[in-house]
């Protein structure tokens, strides 16, 4: 079977580096330790996984601004300046459209609208703005966050969605292939990303045949769960 999954590493960035996400529970994120590369702070962490595997895009979560409303402006801009042929997919904790005027002039950067922060929805059904949104629909402790038209209305949904599921972030639990397939069966046209819980290989393919578009990595790629190598080797 041909592997068709694109591979999107994840950094979650607190106090300014990158920490080890496991499980959502954010204030006990320890700051990263990788096989991949001995720094914490994001662009190192970045330039060292680009030298390893040509990465074509990231996942970033501004945690500073999911949960206290502390953006960072001039390092979203950093980023975007110093790897301009990387696609960066930033969570920092939007709630409306105004939030979004900082970043028009980033084009390599897309801004994930997460369920838990969202607060004006109608910005998903605007094309001019919904074109450079990426729905992420966020669970923790087996329940949905935000807005139940959010999980339910395939409307609001963007062309690419993720499916976040933080109990099972870092947690060796393996991925949500349940709600994964539960949302597929709503919308075929979706391109639908899991996050949370791939531990190896397996996990990969078996994502892979749901037909899922992407997964979201952190734990697995920094602690060598899934090699480098591994991944050479799917993706040639």
């Amino acid at each position: 079977m041909e592997f068709m999954l694109q591979i999107i590493p994840v950094l979650d960035i607190r106090d300014g580096i990158v920490v080890h996400a496991r499980g959502g529970n954010r204030e006990q994120y320890p700051a990263l330790t990788s096989v991949l590369t001995a720094s914490v702070e994001p662009v190192e962490v970045i330039a060292d996984l680009v030298a390893l595997f040509p990465f074509e895009q990231f996942y970033i979560a501004d945690l500073d601004a999911i949960e206290r409303d502390i953006q960072a402006a001039e390092f979203y801009q950093s980023l975007s300046r110093q790897f301009p042929q990387t696609q960066f997919w930033l969570d920092c904790g939007i709630k409306h459209a105004a939030d979004l005027a900082v970043f028009s002039e980033m084009t390599n950067l897309s801004l994930v609208a997460g369920s838990e922060t969202l607060a004006d929805t109608a910005i998903l059904t605007q094309a001019a703005l919904a074109s450079r949104l990426i729905l992420s629909l966020d669970r923790k402790n087996q329940v949905n966050l935000g807005q139940a038209g959010l999980f339910s209305n395939s409307e609001l949904w963007t062309k690419n969605v993720i499916l976040m599921n933080l109990d099972r972030v870092g947690s060796e639990r393996g991925p949500d292939l349940t709600w994964l397939q539960a949302q597929q069966s709503k919308a075929q046209d979706i391109n639908w990303y899991l996050a949370g819980g791939v531990r190896d290989e397996g996990d990969l393919m078996a994502v892979a045949k749901t037909g899922a578009t992407g997964v979201l990595l952190a734990s697995a790629l920094h602690t060598g769960a899934i090699s480098i190598q591994t991944l050479k080797r799917l993706m040639q």
